[in-house]
């Protein structure tokens, strides 16, 4: 997958990053999160529900922690249980298009259906997140053209922790714990085994709160 480890670059005193020409929403950088006194991190995860996201949810509960979750539509409808779940808990519950398609790739008529037929399904599910996070973090002029024509915001990340990967629980922990305040951290709660995800949140969490973290979700969605 292509992925990397800094794809954004966080900015300070804005909600928006503008690139190539066009907007794309970011999370608050790390210089408004010091001045305003906060220390947060804008936890994501991508791909589910999967069979590790109940474990994931409990965790956030536990650490009193919110978070994005970027959603496949066709998993939703498996798991239209954990979506609902998802909202009534306080997170976000946002899209991810249908099945991982590769927005670059799709005209504009598949885009539009990928993306369209999860936005109806998140509706159903009542989430109102308009934000997109496009697979592979893979987007060009038209993808951010036809997503800003529908007000549909583009939401990339700042920190991959890579556990797409299954690089083991230690360096999942370790990429928590090296984030700074205002990213927006990349995981996974589906699409393969995420137990090492599981893991290194059970670790990372209150590691992270007792160094007086806070776990937002990301503005604007």
């Amino acid at each position: 997958m292509k992925r990397t480890r800094r794809l954004l670059t966080a900015v300070a005193a804005t909600l928006l990053l503008a690139t190539a020409g066009h907007t794309a929403y970011s999370a608050l950088g790390p210089a408004v999160a010091a001045g305003s006194g906060d220390k947060v991190l804008y936890l994501t995860f991508d791909d589910g529900p999967g069979d590790e996201t109940v474990e994931i949810l409990d965790l956030l509960r536990e650490h009193d922690a919110k978070a994005v979750f970027f959603a496949l539509g066709q998993n939703l409808a498996r798991h239209t249980d954990l979506g609902r779940r998802i909202v009534a808990e306080g997170h976000v519950l946002a899209n991810h298009t249908w099945s991982h398609e590769d927005l670059t790739t799709l005209d504009a008529s598949g885009r539009d259906q990928t993306l369209g037929d999860t936005a109806e399904l998140l509706d159903r599910l009542g989430s109102d997140s308009r934000c997109v996070r496009p697979p592979y973090g893979a987007t060009a002029d038209a993808v951010a053209d036809e997503l800003t024509a529908r007000g549909m915001p583009q939401v990339l990340w700042t920190v991959d922790t890579a556990d797409w990967t299954r690089p083991g629980t230690d360096a999942i922990v370790s990429s928590l714990l090296e984030s700074q305040s205002g990213d927006v951290v990349l995981m996974h709660d589906g699409g393969s085994d995420r137990t090492q995800t599981v893991e290194a949140l059970r670790v990372a969490l209150p590691k992270l709160a007792a160094a007086g973290y806070t776990f937002a979700v990301v503005p604007g969605c």
